[in-house]
């Protein structure tokens, strides 16, 4: 046995297998007992039991519902960080499907908003609901077609060899996905801990910290993201010369900032850059397929 662990042994050691089946067990557990312990809570503070909470997370019982939504995409952004690994397309595919997840919860957040007795006088309220939905569907339809054309490439790069390079390649990226990891437990610890400390006290314990439940730690781990992104492509730069796949690279990076770049906008603005982000990596992706599929039939 080596006197350290190789690269691998300690990807495994986090991402194998049996480690990803039993987080995903814990993520079950917690996502329902938090739910329940959530709605207790609500009870309390509408029966005056507990008074000093805050009205904005335990006033309504669809509040709860942003509990297990939060441990849920925890695990999701586990899983991207695992596939980052394996190609920048299936990793921007993860970045849609998470952000998703949040407009979904955020549209719980848009329901307890609106006073639906006077409800036609809260047009702002009704507004951004129907803004969400529709943000919603539309990112969803985008995943689907980003889906479909990831298969047809997946299929067309059996045709070309790069296994060497591809097995070179991944071996820097695992490393970056332990990396990746630690700093995210880290951050969302901090997180955690100020949240906690903000719903009891409406103070926060980290200064300059937000509180928005759409936004915290999501801003920090998409900018986190874009930063190990780039190293990724500066890693491809020395791995393969083809420059319509760097230029690939460069364009997913670009979607992912357009979705950071959300999380520092409200309302329309915001929907806006997930949707311009989401829309701009899938067309690259689809110029990329067509460059993928002259190649092949030129072979």
């Amino acid at each position: 046995m080596s006197s350290a662990f190789s690269r691998r042994d300690y990807f495994e050691l986090f991402f194998s297998g049996q480690v990803r089946k039993k987080f995903e067990k814990l993520i079950l557990v917690l996502s329902i007992s938090g739910f329940f312990i959530h709605l207790l809570m609500v009870m309390l503070f509408n029966l005056e039991v507990l008074s000093g909470l805050n009205v904005d997370y335990f006033g309504n019982p669809i509040n709860a519902i942003y509990t297990p939504f939060s441990f849920i995409l925890v695990y999701e952004i586990y899983l991207l960080i695992f596939f980052i690994p394996r190609s920048f397309t299936t990793s921007l595919l993860k970045q849609y499907e998470i952000i998703a997840l949040v407009l979904i919860r955020r549209i719980f957040g848009d329901i307890t908003k609106i006073d639906f007795d006077q409800a036609l006088e809260t047009n702002e309220e009704l507004f951004n609901l129907g803004i969400d939905i529709l943000a919603v569907l539309l990112l969803l339809a985008i995943v689907l077609l980003f889906s479909r054309i990831h298969l047809k490439l997946n299929a067309l790069s059996r045709t070309l060899l790069e296994e060497e390079r591809d097995f070179i390649f991944k071996g820097y990226k695992k490393k970056l996905s332990v990396v990746l990891l630690l700093i995210i437990v880290a951050v969302s610890a901090a997180h955690l801990v100020d949240f906690v400390t903000y719903s009891f006290t409406n103070d926060h314990l980290i200064p300059g910290m937000s509180n928005n439940l759409n936004s915290i730690f999501y801003k920090d781990f998409f900018t986190l993201l874009i930063l190990a992104d780039v190293l990724v492509l500066l890693f491809s730069y020395g791995i393969t010369q083809e420059n319509f796949k760097l230029l690939r690279n460069t364009g997913f990076i670009i979607a992912t900032i357009l979705m950071r770049i959300s999380f520092s906008a409200t309302g329309v603005l915001n929907v806006t850059f997930i949707l311009a982000g989401s829309l701009f990596g899938y067309l690259i992706l689809l110029f990329y397929y067509k460059f993928v599929e002259s190649q092949v039939s030129i072979q």
